[in-house]
């Protein structure tokens, strides 16, 4: 007997049809096929035969038609086996055993046998997948995914196929596919590919934009990192894209100390840990049959899982009933623990509605999980041994895990470390009695999270050094209050105090003026996000309001200014998701901004347009238009990322929109001022020394003032000794958290090469020569230079007599240095000895210093010992005798350290 279920489902006694009957013992082979030799319960056939209502005989009528089946295909297809039935087939007897063996033999297979296994793989189906039958239960998601494995085959073999250079007979198959699965970004990826190797630049790059647009305008989304990377290749012509079929590699001589493997394995990385599981599944597990147990319980892995990668997490590992996902591996983000704590509350929402579907379902009334989060530090690395998977290891992940087993059902628990990085932002309840965890000798400070929190506004300290931006903000503010459109820019590192003006600038308004504002969200957030939360704030919205709460209010305030409009109020009802349809909701945005502008001057304020993707730049490209006939400033704060939307939207406000266009770049501020922020952060006289040491560090920057304060305070650094502040701490030694995922995740934006070339030149120092750099790293670095350049990670110092560069700030240096571990340091550290050695091998005694700190930080101390002597005979010389002296001590505690780890 043969059984067919790729397309309608068929069964054939050698070359004779065989009839199946009515449409229930249809289901029921079906399911059984699509768990063949597995057994499948009777109350699990009971679910895909009647759903949720079945009838009382249900489980009789099961069993004739099991018995019905029996006497169509034979006695021994359908076997009974407790709690239900299994039919045994072997490879050759179904169609779906089939397609699977040959897929899998081609992933082994060279390239033109993969190709001829791929299209006999393709060729067995007919059609969707059980097309005829009608299944009631969660093997409908089980049809889904065989649909979504025939889509990843056909995938599978048009790759193989360009590897073969066979591009061009490609382009018209890749073209039909894309049009039924437009949201796919892998198979858009080969169109663009088969595209620009036939010789068709222009239709490639078009196709890129076509998908951007698709993303943006109906998912809110910008294309993936591959389809970014892709675009930004073919615009430079690079030769890559043309290589076909698989080339050895070059010999050559040994190569130099090579980046780790990504994503960052062999490296220190600030991480969010994340473990979810479910609550009670020993019990579940007795309660249920196998099969029951394993849908269960996958389908809340795979719902938490997606919660996950909503935003930006990794699952690094599934535990049977739970997950463990990272924020920060394989790219940290600068706000890695909020995204985790958004996820773990995303997965306590999405579960709640599973839930609610099992107590249905299953009658099982408590279904739940728990969640739990933590923060700090962790080295990554690999495990296993065929395939081996990227984890994460420290004391941070370990925490984690215990957080989770401490949280109750239904329940989020965050670890000290986050709740520190989240708490003016998210609600927290501090758990009354820390949490104790065998074999460490302290307990761990464990916080319920409770949801988000509304921002509150924060008290304005004084605005120091800004005096002239403060006055041109006058000026902006009195041209709207005459009635003037303009448009506002602020630009400016992160931390150099863009926020603040923003707040200047509102308390410099009078009441009368609307104030409407909206943050873009590193994580992406629904297309059109910032205009939204303006208009769910006008409507005074709170989050989780029923949607007749949303519609009531929509009504009550926007009838009365757009009137009769119905078109506005439609596309306005669109973008608070209570309608669907095709209004434009941008025109229905502007018609309602122009209506507020007509009773009063109106200030639309998007923070982070650094942030935004093509939808809410488009957006507010449309307003830019207003301001030339409404009372209407558009404001917004930015970072210099020339490759972002907002960036795009600064230009066309510069070019197109200059008579109305005021930018301010906040530059970092002058030691005094940084002196007098830190006296109003820190009251009394702090330690002169110490104050220094952190204005310095700082280097300008109000926002990392205040973090390495707090850092120096939370850790114990700055005592109060009477009426002043001394430090127990040397600032050089700390890069605050919060810091650091801000830093390493702007190093992290960069491409692998430029972010190895990054460590290389922080392990040199925070001023680094090109001649020597390019010896360690063992060839050119021009590309991978322009890149650190453009995105300001390094600045020129001079071109001549040779070029030198140095990092813009010292704390990107140290970040840079953060993810390094010492082994991998003292590899590079010996590396850049080597190569200063030989580039200045005929004037070495004018770096014997800097050759003694590398060699001591390589771990070859004896060199680095012959170095200092070799320094102090030379000042000897030169007449410094104290400045020898100090040399031969720093030989002496080389010595020292030398011998006690001996």
């Amino acid at each position: 007997m043969r059984f067919r279920i790729l397309g309608p489902l068929e069964a054939r006694a050698g070359a004779r049809p065989v009839s199946i009957g009515a449409a229930k013992p249809r289901a029921l082979l079906g399911t059984l096929l699509l768990h063949a030799n597995e057994v499948v319960s009777t109350d699990r056939l009971v679910d895909e035969l009647w759903g949720e209502q079945p009838p009382q005989t249900a489980a009789k009528l099961v069993q004739g038609y099991v018995h019905a089946l029996r006497r169509e295909l034979g006695a021994d297809t359908v076997r009974t086996v407790a709690p239900g039935y299994r039919i045994e087939v072997d490879r050759d007897e179904l169609d779906l055993l089939r397609f699977e063996g040959l897929t899998e033999e081609a992933r082994a297979a060279p390239l033109e046998r993969a190709v001829a296994l791929r299209r006999a793989a393709l060729d067995l189906w007919r059609g969707p997948p059980l097309a005829d039958v009608e299944l009631q239960g969660v093997a409908r998601h089980e049809v889904g995914r065989l649909s979504e494995l025939h889509l990843a085959t056909q995938l599978d073999l048009f790759e193989t196929e360009l590897a073969l250079g066979r591009h061009s007979p490609l382009v018209g198959e890749l073209q039909l596919l894309v049009a039924a699965h437009p949201y796919q970004e892998r198979l858009r990826g080969l169109l663009i590919l088969a595209l620009y190797r036939s010789g068709r630049q222009a239709e490639a790059l078009e196709a890129y934009q076509a998908v951007r647009r698709t993303l943006s305008d109906e998912l809110g989304l910008e294309p993936g990192q591959a389809l970014r990377d892709l675009e930004s290749a073919i615009l430079r012509n690079d030769e890559r894209l043309l290589a076909v079929g698989a080339p050895e590699p070059a010999a050559g001589p040994p190569a130099p100390p090579a980046p780790p493997r990504s994503p960052q394995v062999g490296e220190l990385r600030p991480l969010t840990a994340l473990f979810a599981d479910i609550v009670g599944t020993t019990a579940l597990a007795e309660r249920l049959s196998p099969d029951d147990f394993r849908v269960l319980v996958g389908g809340c892995v795979t719902q938490m899982s997606q919660a996950v990668e909503e935003y930006g997490g990794m699952v690094q590992a599934y535990t049977g009933d739970g997950i463990c996902a990272y924020f920060g591996v394989p790219v940290t983000h600068e706000d890695d623990p909020e995204r985790a704590a958004r996820s773990a509350l995303r997965i306590l929402e999405v579960v709640g509605d599973y839930a609610r579907d099992i107590a249905a379902a299953w009658s099982i009334p408590d279904f739940a999980v728990r969640v739990g989060v933590n923060s700090g530090t962790v080295s990554v690395g690999e495990v296993g041994a065929g395939n081996p998977q990227v984890a994460a290891f420290g004391d941070a992940v370990n925490v984690a895990h215990h957080v989770m087993r401490a949280a109750g059902p239904g329940t989020v628990a965050v670890g000290v470390e986050t709740a520190r990085r989240i708490g003016d932002r998210f609600t927290l309840e501090p758990r009354s009695v820390p949490l104790a965890m065998a074999g460490r000798s302290e307990r761990v400070a464990v916080s319920r999270l409770l949801g988000v929190r509304e921002a509150r506004p924060r008290r304005l300290r004084a605005l120091v050094g800004r005096d002239a931006e403060a006055a041109r903000l006058r000026t902006v503010a009195a041209e709207l209050e005459a009635g003037r459109g303009q448009a506002l820019l602020l630009v400016g590192e992160a931390g150099a105090g863009k926020s603040r003006m923003l707040a200047e600038l509102r308390s410099t308004l009078s009441e009368s003026v609307v104030w409407l504002e909206g943050n873009c969200l590193s994580h992406g957030g629904l297309a059109s996000w910032p205009f939204v939360e303006m208009l769910r704030r006008w409507l005074d919205l709170e989050a989780g309001d029923a949607e007749v709460v949303v519609q009531t209010r929509a009504r009550g305030r926007l009838t009365p200014l757009l009137g009769d409009d119905e078109r506005a109020l439609a596309g306005l009802a669109r973008l608070l998701g209570i309608e669907s349809g095709a209004e434009d909701a941008g025109r229905a945005y502007v018609a309602w901004i122009e209506a507020l502008t007509a009773e009063s001057p109106v200030v639309l304020a998007i923070e982070d347009l650094h942030w935004t993707h093509a939808t809410t730049r488009q957006l507010a490209e449309d307003l830019l238009a207003l301001t030339d006939r409404a009372p209407l400033l558009l404001v917004g704060t930015l970072r210099a990322d020339s490759d972002s939307e907002g960036w795009g939207f600064r230009t066309r406000v510069l070019a197109d929109f200059s008579h109305r266009a005021t930018e301010l770049r906040l530059d970092p501020l002058a030691p005094g001022q940084m002196d007098e922020i830190l006296a109003n952060l820190l009251p009394g006289a702090l330690d002169d020394a110490a104050g220094r040491e952190i204005v310095a560090r700082a280097e300008g920057n109000p926002l990392y003032l205040e973090e390495l304060l707090r850092a120096l305070l939370e850790g114990g650094g700055l005592d109060r000794r009477h009426r002043t502040w001394t430090t127990s701490l040397q600032p050089s030694a700390l890069l605050p958290p919060a810091l650091e995922n801000l830093l390493v995740a702007r190093i992290d934006r960069l491409s692998e090469s430029a972010r190895h070339l990054a460590q290389v030149a922080a392990v040199m120092g925070r001023e680094f020569p090109l001649r020597v750099l390019e010896r360690v790293v063992g060839g050119g670095t021009a590309d991978e230079l322009a890149e650190l350049l453009r995105a300001e990670i390094v600045r020129e110092v001079r071109r001549y007599p040779e070029p030198v560069y140095a990092f813009r700030h010292g704390l990107v240096q140290e970040a840079a240095l953060s993810s390094l571990t010492q082994e991998r340091r003292r590899e590079l550290s010996g590396a850049v000895a080597t190569a200063l050695e030989q580039a200045e091998s005929g004037s070495l005694d004018d770096y014997v210093e800097q050759l003694a700190h590398y060699h001591a930080q390589s771990g070859n101390t004896r060199q680095a010992i012959a170095y200092l002597e070799r320094a102090a005979v030379r000042a000897d010389e030169l007449g410094t005798g104290l400045r020898a002296d100090d040399l031969r001590a720093r030989a002496s505690r080389l010595a020292t350290e030398a011998d006690r780890q001996a």
